[in-house]
């Protein structure tokens, strides 16, 4: 019977995180078509109150607690600063400055800031094999950014510092969310710090005076994708996943966003990836198969 329950949860979490690497390599795409129609900082705002209040209504409708525990209560606001407020902000703003292809690579480096907090933090500790695997994955992402780094100017730095806060303030939000442990709490708590960061972010863009989104079919189909199938469902996987497995363990897997969106942009966009992408990719996906291999052996010895 524990060997069902351990085989369930081990497809669930393959499954959450093969979902959240293909809804994560399409997201810059969507949020790139949706920002002609909408400013940036209202059009992430908009995304993640869509996805906190799906949340919340699933968790209505289910029957979990809509509310979290109390002790939770004074945690959301940090949380939706950081893992919403500034994750998405941040990820609205990027692409303006550096289109798709960089802010999908810089705003998935959230492994190398996760991986560092958790051992500071939460007392994660690093083996030699998760060091080579984030040594390579790293190595390859160094790769794969360097076409677009050499040629880009103050614009493209400017999308690439966004780009790069994305993903220290998602890592932060996930430190945070793994050393809280919500429990039975997790999708009211998921729900509250999206609701709320996204309402920081409406207010920041009424300040600032952004304008308002132009509705239109097309927007409102990217922004259901964006809040309903990223914001709410990836976001409760992902809290999900950091409730069962270390931090650092599971952000190595982030690393395979960018190399599906390179795959995503020989696919749909005829763009011919360079020698350094290609050698990139595939000292990444090294460092995945090292990260798996390492623990398919450990489990094999215990077996044993």
């Amino acid at each position: 019977m524990n060997a069902v329950v351990t085989d369930r949860k081990a497809i669930r979490k393959a499954f959450i995180i093969a979902y959240g690497v293909l809804v994560g390599s399409t997201c810059y795409v969507a949020i790139l078509e949706g920002l002609g129609n909408a400013p940036p900082l209202a059009f992430a705002g908009a995304r993640t109150i869509l996805g906190g209040t799906a949340l919340l209504l699933v968790a209505m409708m289910t029957r979990h607690p809509v509310v979290p525990e109390r002790r939770l209560w004074k945690w959301v606001p940090l949380v939706a600063m950081t893992a919403t407020a500034l994750t998405f902000g941040s990820m609205f703003l990027s692409p303006q400055f550096a289109g798709a292809g960089l802010p999908v690579i810089l705003g998935n480096t959230q492994p190398l800031f996760l991986a560092a907090f958790a051992v500071l933090f939460l007392g994660e500790r690093m083996t030699l094999s998760r060091w080579v695997s984030f040594g390579l994955a790293s190595l390859g992402l160094l790769f794969v950014i360097s076409p677009a780094v050499s040629g880009g100017g103050l614009t493209l730095s400017i999308g690439a510092a966004l780009a790069l806060l994305t993903s220290l303030a998602a890592a932060i939000g996930a430190v945070l969310v793994r050393w809280l442990e919500p429990g039975r709490s997790l999708l009211a708590f998921t729900g509250w710090q999206l609701l709320v960061g996204g309402i920081i972010l409406s207010v920041v863009s009424a300040g600032l005076g952004e304008g308002s989104i132009h509705w239109s079919l097309s927007f409102a189909g990217v922004l259901l994708f964006l809040g309903l199938f990223n914001s709410a469902a990836f976001t409760f996987g992902w809290f999900w996943l950091l409730q069962q497995e270390e931090a650092s363990k599971v952000g190595v897997y982030l690393f395979l966003i960018p190399v599906v969106g390179v795959t995503w942009a020989i696919l749909f966009r005829g763009e011919i990836p360079s020698g350094a992408v290609i050698v990139g990719s595939l000292l990444i996906l090294a460092g995945i198969f090292c990260n798996e291999s390492a623990g398919f052996w450990h489990r094999l010895r215990f077996k044993g």
